[in-house]
């Protein structure tokens, strides 16, 4: 009966530390990854988002300003890291933007990958920055609610938070082209995600916008 207690006793041990080796086995592997580690994370996000490419309906003028802050396919997962994914519809239910989120174990340290019909945004988030890569070539870095490309002193866009904290103007060179609603007690059926969208944006305009549009909608959608 001893040797069968003891056993047991060795046996249970064993098993607390293959579990416990393997909790530090995923933490270390998640705290400040490396390169390789987010490359191959990305590719995994990317494998994510690819079914719901082809339905993603383009992002012109008319659909920002139906773009909605409902979503479908939506997960949210807490462990060891933060994991979500989901996809923006208009109010009219056509998908819009598809994002796939991971947090490391760091308190800033995260990727987001989102998916546009005409653009693929990779969000690398540290401590002290965000860097932003559209379509594979790096964008700019957002810094304190700013956007900067190669000239560090003028950003290429921002966000000015309002007084009443319901609306979040987003700036692109000096011009307000949007407000993002950041309302949490907006229970509209199809509560829109810009309050208002005020002109047509050029090319290199229209990745700045979204450079902080889709950021803060995702971080939003995110936090759980």
């Amino acid at each position: 009966m001893t040797a069968l207690i003891l056993f047991a006793f060795v046996v249970t041990g064993i098993v607390l530390f293959a579990i416990g080796f393997s909790i530090l086995r995923t933490i270390f592997k998640n705290f400040s990854p490396g390169d390789g580690r987010i490359q191959e994370d990305i590719r995994v996000m990317r494998t994510e988002i690819e079914p719901y490419i082809n339905e993603l309906v383009p992002l012109d003028q008319e659909e920002l300003k139906l773009f909605s802050l409902n979503q479908v396919n939506q997960t949210l997962k807490k462990s060891i890291t933060t994991t979500g994914k989901g996809v923006f519809t208009s109010i009219y239910q056509e998908p819009l933007l598809a994002y796939s989120y991971k947090k490391y174990v760091g308190k800033n340290d995260a990727i987001i990958f989102a998916r546009t019909a005409g653009h693929e945004i990779i969000y690398r988030i540290k401590k002290k920055d965000i860097k932003v890569v559209i379509n594979k070539d790096f964008f700019g870095t957002i810094k304190n609610g700013k956007l900067y490309g190669d000239n560090k002193r003028k950003p290429l866009a921002q966000l000015q938070a309002d007084s009443q904290n319901l609306l979040l103007p987003v700036l692109v060179g000096e011009t307000e082209v949007a407000a993002i609603n950041t309302n949490g007690n907006d229970r509209s059926p199809n509560p829109r995600a810009f309050k208002y969208i005020n002109r047509n944006l050029s090319g290199n305009e229209e990745k700045a916008f979204l450079s902080l549009a889709v950021f803060e909608l995702v971080q939003r959608a995110t936090r759980g």
